[in-house]
Protein backbone atom coordinates (compact mmCIF):
# COMPACT_ATOMS: atom_id res chain seq x y z
CA UNK A 1 0.00 0.00 0.00
CA UNK A 2 1.34 3.06 -1.09
CA UNK A 3 1.51 6.39 1.33
CA UNK A 4 -0.74 9.38 0.12
CA UNK A 5 0.65 13.37 0.92
CA UNK A 6 -2.92 14.36 2.88
CA UNK A 7 -2.73 17.82 3.39
CA UNK A 8 -4.33 19.18 6.82
CA UNK A 9 -8.01 19.45 6.81
CA UNK A 10 -8.67 23.33 7.05
CA UNK A 11 -12.19 23.67 8.43
CA UNK A 12 -13.44 27.45 8.90
CA UNK A 13 -16.88 28.29 10.92
CA UNK A 14 -19.18 30.62 8.80
CA UNK A 15 -21.90 32.41 9.93
CA UNK A 16 -24.35 34.03 8.26
CA UNK A 17 -27.69 36.34 9.22
CA UNK A 18 -29.47 39.44 8.28
CA UNK A 19 -29.94 42.23 10.78
CA UNK A 20 -32.24 44.03 9.52
CA UNK A 21 -30.21 47.16 10.21
CA UNK A 22 -31.03 46.45 14.17
CA UNK A 23 -28.29 47.95 16.61
CA UNK A 24 -29.38 45.68 18.98
CA UNK A 25 -29.60 42.25 17.22
CA UNK A 26 -25.81 43.22 15.91
CA UNK A 27 -24.29 44.43 19.64
CA UNK A 28 -26.30 40.90 20.79
CA UNK A 29 -24.84 39.01 18.03
CA UNK A 30 -21.29 40.30 18.67
CA UNK A 31 -21.60 39.98 22.17
CA UNK A 32 -22.71 36.51 22.25
CA UNK A 33 -20.12 33.92 23.27
CA UNK A 34 -20.75 31.63 21.36
CA UNK A 35 -19.44 33.48 18.52
CA UNK A 36 -15.82 33.70 19.57
CA UNK A 37 -16.25 30.23 18.10
CA UNK A 38 -16.89 31.33 14.76
CA UNK A 39 -13.95 32.43 12.17
CA UNK A 40 -16.40 34.61 9.48
CA UNK A 41 -19.77 36.74 9.80
CA UNK A 42 -21.21 37.09 6.38
CA UNK A 43 -23.90 40.12 7.56
CA UNK A 44 -26.35 41.39 5.61
CA UNK A 45 -28.54 44.91 6.42
CA UNK A 46 -25.87 45.37 9.30
CA UNK A 47 -26.43 48.28 11.36
CA UNK A 48 -24.87 51.49 10.19
CA UNK A 49 -24.49 54.43 11.95
CA UNK A 50 -24.25 58.25 11.09
CA UNK A 51 -20.31 58.10 10.45
CA UNK A 52 -21.19 55.26 8.19
CA UNK A 53 -19.40 52.37 10.45
CA UNK A 54 -20.92 49.31 11.77
CA UNK A 55 -20.45 48.17 15.13
CA UNK A 56 -18.00 45.96 15.74
CA UNK A 57 -15.29 44.69 18.66
CA UNK A 58 -11.29 43.83 18.94
CA UNK A 59 -12.21 40.55 18.01
CA UNK A 60 -13.25 41.51 14.36
CA UNK A 61 -11.33 43.38 11.46
CA UNK A 62 -14.52 44.56 8.79
CA UNK A 63 -15.17 44.31 5.50
CA UNK A 64 -17.24 47.12 3.61
CA UNK A 65 -18.43 46.71 0.23
CA UNK A 66 -15.69 48.70 -2.58
CA UNK A 67 -17.56 51.51 -2.98
CA UNK A 68 -18.29 52.20 0.24
CA UNK A 69 -16.42 55.11 0.92
CA UNK A 70 -16.73 56.83 -2.43
CA UNK A 71 -20.32 56.85 -2.84
CA UNK A 72 -21.55 57.96 0.23
CA UNK A 73 -25.29 57.97 -1.21
CA UNK A 74 -25.56 54.11 -1.70
CA UNK A 75 -26.18 52.42 1.68
CA UNK A 76 -23.71 49.83 1.92
CA UNK A 77 -26.44 46.08 2.75
CA UNK A 78 -24.11 43.68 3.05
CA UNK A 79 -20.27 43.28 5.28
CA UNK A 80 -18.00 40.65 6.13
CA UNK A 81 -16.59 40.51 9.50
CA UNK A 82 -13.25 38.41 9.89
CA UNK A 83 -11.61 37.15 13.29
CA UNK A 84 -8.79 38.88 14.21
CA UNK A 85 -7.42 35.42 15.13
CA UNK A 86 -7.21 34.63 11.35
CA UNK A 87 -3.59 35.21 10.36
CA UNK A 88 -4.00 38.57 8.11
CA UNK A 89 -1.96 37.55 5.07
CA UNK A 90 -4.26 34.31 4.73
CA UNK A 91 -6.81 36.58 3.22
CA UNK A 92 -7.65 39.91 1.21
CA UNK A 93 -10.65 41.76 -0.29
CA UNK A 94 -11.35 41.26 -3.67
CA UNK A 95 -13.00 44.69 -5.18
CA UNK A 96 -16.33 44.71 -6.81
CA UNK A 97 -18.30 47.83 -8.29
CA UNK A 98 -20.84 47.04 -5.91
CA UNK A 99 -22.52 48.42 -2.32
CA UNK A 100 -24.18 45.40 -1.59
CA UNK A 101 -20.87 42.94 -2.40
CA UNK A 102 -18.18 42.02 -0.25
CA UNK A 103 -15.48 39.51 -1.83
CA UNK A 104 -13.42 37.78 0.70
CA UNK A 105 -10.28 35.37 -1.16
CA UNK A 106 -9.03 33.17 1.56
CA UNK A 107 -4.98 31.62 1.04
CA UNK A 108 -3.02 29.22 2.05
CA UNK A 109 -1.90 25.17 1.56
CA UNK A 110 -5.20 24.36 0.41
CA UNK A 111 -5.28 26.73 -2.12
CA UNK A 112 -7.55 29.43 -2.45
CA UNK A 113 -11.42 30.30 -1.86
CA UNK A 114 -13.15 32.87 -2.52
CA UNK A 115 -16.27 34.32 -0.01
CA UNK A 116 -19.20 36.34 -1.82
CA UNK A 117 -21.62 38.19 0.33
CA UNK A 118 -24.42 39.35 -1.58
CA UNK A 119 -26.90 41.27 -0.71
CA UNK A 120 -30.41 40.75 -3.05
CA UNK A 121 -33.30 42.44 -2.54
Amino acid sequence: MSEHNRQPTVNLKIWQQNLNTSLIAQESLLNNPDMANWDILILQEPHINFLRNTRANHKWHVLYPTQHYTHPLQRSRAVILISAALDTNAWKQLPFPSSDVVILQLSGAYGTCSILNIYND
